[in-house]
């Protein structure tokens, strides 16, 4: 009975832990050879429980774990000794509790389990239940990590979690080989239970860090995106003024190449051409606005709307854009744009339409719709993204609210069954 009530302990936590694993990261092989893989862990770990030594069994369980960890998913070596010392710790902290919790309500000794089949099998289903629960918890409230690198504040916090087990198993120690009263389990479990709920917010405060650095990366990197696309459309507008500046002159230039044909200066012509070409890029702009950078930025992305065949209409009114910096309009256009291209480039009605318009005297709105195929995920009014790496998407969506935030403005988002078309307003707050 003790055999087999073991055989299905292992099982069950070698499946809490298949949960935990993957609810936190991502997996590097097919479901048959995790399978394989875990499968292994329970049988190695089975096996070395048969020697009846439980500090062997405490060293399989770690070694074990973290080797599923590190070997089947996308973990760093950090990462996972972490999230094994993590588990490590609330399978102990449970086990000690329903121990010490029996001994109290039912005055059951703590090493009762050793020689009574039914009270081993009842603290083992109440432990493992416990522990479940808990690790599913936290596996939930968690997101996935690859490859994070933990820094140097990250790695003190395997302190906690380490020295809860080693307390733990002190405590034990000192219950086992000494007759304490009721008051001393008392403090046990009071004990257990407060390094218990230490650890869970250990993880928390470890997952929020991670979270936060991560989030702060993806605004940096999305910051230094718009300070480059802004020194992009400054080097574009300097190409399109050549341009006018070519077309502007374009009279004389014809003049100058007719009076090198009727001397047949060919090669006087030629050197002329050349010339031409090499002084000035020649790109044609469509203005939409008095503001060049404006003119930069869409023109940019009306020939990726030709080449994709989207339709694209642009109404901008009579707007004075300087008072919004050059960065945070490089942002919000540069980034509404791309999402409107890659949604409507998916749908059967390929449509985009940008209007800005002054709204009363102190507000400018920005509005685009496009079509979209299906509805975009919504959560409390926060725009879900549906990209396949999430933790490296939406970032765009990120920076424009931040903006929003900067001018005192407003940003709502809304899907029209019927059209399929998906419409982000914005409205920015342009005089005090």
């Amino acid at each position: 009975m003790t055999t087999v009530c073991y055989f299905f302990i292992y099982i069950f936590e070698t499946l809490i832990s298949y949960i935990y694993f993957t609810n936190k990261f991502e997996e590097k092989y097919s479901s048959k050879i995790t399978f394989i893989f875990f499968s292994s862990s329970f049988l190695l770990q089975f096996v070395f429980n048969q020697i009846k030594t439980p500090n062997l069994n405490l060293i399989m369980f770690l070694l074990c774990n973290f080797l599923l960890c590190f070997l089947c998913y996308k973990s760093s070596f950090l990462q996972s000794i972490f999230s094994t010392v993590i588990l490590c710790a609330l399978m102990i902290v449970t086990e000690f509790c329903i121990v010490y919790l029996s001994k109290l309500i039912f005055n059951i000794d703590i090493l009762d389990y050793t020689g009574n089949d039914i009270i081993l099998i009842l603290q083992s289903a109440s432990s493992k239940i416990l522990y479940f629960i808990l690790t599913y918890i936290i596996s939930k409230i968690s997101f996935k990590q690859n490859n994070f690198k933990f820094n140097a504040k990250s790695s003190l916090l395997f302190l906690l979690p380490i020295s809860s087990i080693l307390m733990l198993i002190g405590i034990f120690y000192v219950a086992k080989t000494n007759d304490t009263d009721n008051s001393t389990y008392i403090l046990f479990c009071i004990a257990t239970i407060i390094l218990m709920y230490s650890n869970i917010i250990v993880f928390w405060v470890h997952e929020s860090t991670i979270r936060a650095e991560q989030q702060n990366a993806e605004l940096r990197l999305q910051q230094q995106k718009s300070e480059i696309d802004t020194a992009y459309y400054s080097i574009l507008q300097n190409q399109y003024e050549d341009s006018n500046i070519l077309i502007h002159d374009i009279k004389r230039h014809l003049m100058s190449i007719k009076e090198l044909s009727e001397s047949n200066d060919n090669d006087g012509i030629n050197q002329y051409i050349e010339n031409l070409y090499g002084n000035y890029d020649i790109k044609y702009i469509k203005k939409y606005s008095s503001n060049n950078l404006v003119n930069a930025i869409i023109n940019r992305y009306l020939s990726t709307f030709k080449k994709s065949k989207i339709d694209f209409f642009c109404d901008i009114r009579d707007i004075d854009f300087s008072i919004i910096a050059d960065n945070d309009l490089t942002a919000i256009l540069d980034n509404l744009l791309e999402n409107a291209f890659e949604a409507s480039n998916k749908s059967t009605d390929k449509k985009v339409e940008l209007l800005i318009y002054p709204t009363n005297v102190n507000y400018v709105t920005i509005k685009i719709n496009n079509s979209c195929k299906d509805a975009p995920v919504m959560n409390n009014g926060k725009l879900i993204t549906t990209k396949k790496k999430s933790s490296i998407h939406g970032y765009g969506i990120k920076s424009i609210k931040r903006i929003v935030k900067n001018y005192d403005g407003d940003i709502s988002f809304e899907y029209d069954e019927l059209e399929n078309t998906f419409c982000v307003k914005i409205v920015l707050k342009v005089n005090n």
